[in-house]
């Protein structure tokens, strides 16, 4: 997404027509969900995609013809075996996509206000005006709401604006792109688009290394926090935002953490995870997740309701952390945990909580540690 919104005004600057399609509806199955993106430049390549095969081959070509001369349009695909695709693709749900011709330097100045605002960590929401037929608001009008109140850009009509800003709060909670419509002719493409979020590791070890490559790569600012300096060094975690060296309860419980945190704690032991963990739980963090076995996470749930942490809490922990892909690797574990920040990140509704079954099991105190039986 970055990279389309910096393109575009680039084009229009230089005089350029681009083709930026946008998935703003689905219903059953299909290649891509709301907010997919695919920007065809004036040389006929592409940035982003809206899922490839069929669906995507037949919107490029309806949307390099509208880049000669053609206007912005809705077009919709049934994707079943009465379409009639040459290559076979049955996919059986139904898609929607826009395809936008931004050339006005009002545009470009709204795609440039949305790289301001998301630099700046400003959750906001991205209005289109994808059909009308009502006078005055015309297909492809755009206006900024942002969460700070400022507001850029129209869409034609004073009430139908009204409307939208109604809708903002919960696109932006939900963090999921969906029309909303005003009646039987007029849509409008609402889509949220919040900062990039930061993942925060704790333990710079093994899993912490891999899942720092992969969350770097998958648009998440990475922060690692250990106490081990030659552990925690730039030269074994190149992709990392920032690096904390310190004690890693301490750090942690210093570190600002926000809405858009994520925490995974991959400490080298069953007693720094287990300090880790009560340093974030009562936070705000989007994500906590706990690695280690059902048998650990129980005996630190049970430590931590003794030092007056509510079941509550503990229930928001994603423990054992990551999806059941069966990993057994450090890159297995690594991509199973990064695939539910990405689950979660999406809105993905299921929420995973750690069962207090079997019976518990006690933690034995011993001078300097711990030892579980």
């Amino acid at each position: 997404m970055r990279e389309i919104y910096q393109k575009i005004p680039e084009l229009i600057e230089s005089d350029q027509v681009a083709a930026y399609c946008t998935v703003v509806e689905t219903k059953g199955s299909t290649p891509q969900k709301p907010g997919s993106k695919l920007l065809i430049l004036p040389d006929l390549r592409n940035i982003g995609t809206l899922g490839g095969g069929c669906v995507e081959a037949e919107a490029r070509r309806q949307a390099i013809g509208l880049m000669q001369g053609g206007v912005p349009r809705l077009l919709e695909f049934q994707l079943d075996s009465d379409y009639g695709w040459d290559d076979g693709l049955i996919c059986g749900g139904n898609m929607k996509i826009f395809i936008d011709l931004p050339k006005t330097e009002t545009e470009a100045e709204m795609f440039e206000q949305l790289q301001t605002l998301n630099d700046e960590n400003t959750p906001l929401v991205y209005a289109t005006v994808v059909t009308s037929a009502k006078q005055n608001v015309h297909v492809g009008m755009k206006m900024i709401f942002a969460a700070t109140g400022e507001r850029i850009g129209t869409l034609g009509d004073a009430t139908l604006e009204a409307a939208v800003e109604e809708e903002t709060t919960g696109i932006l909670e939900n963090n999921t792109a969906r029309v909303f419509r005003e009646d039987d002719s007029t849509a409008v493409f609402l889509e949220p688009l919040q900062p990039r979020p930061t993942l925060l590791i704790a333990g710079a070890g093994h899993v912490g290394q891999a899942l720092c490559h992969l969350a770097s790569w998958l648009d998440f600012d990475v922060v690692i926090v250990d106490d081990r300096a030659d552990f925690a060094s730039a030269e074994r975690l190149p992709e990392a935002d920032e690096i904390i060296i310190g004690d890693i309860a301490t750090e942690l419980r210093n570190y600002p953490i926000t809405p858009l945190t994520y925490v995974v704690i991959v400490t080298r032991g069953h007693q720094h995870d287990e300090s880790a963990l009560h340093s974030v739980v009562e936070s705000n963090a989007r994500y906590i997740g706990l690695i280690g076995s059902r048998r650990k996470i129980k005996l630190i749930f049970d430590d931590l309701m003794e030092a007056g942490i509510s079941k509550e809490n503990l229930q928001r922990v994603y423990a054992p952390i990551g999806l059941d892909i069966n990993s057994k690797t450090v890159p297995e574990i690594a991509v199973s945990i990064a695939s539910q920040l990405i689950q979660i990140r999406n809105a993905a509704d299921t929420i995973q909580t750690f069962e207090a079954q079997p019976v518990r099991m006690p933690t034995v105190k011993v001078a300097g540690g711990e030892k579980n039986e």
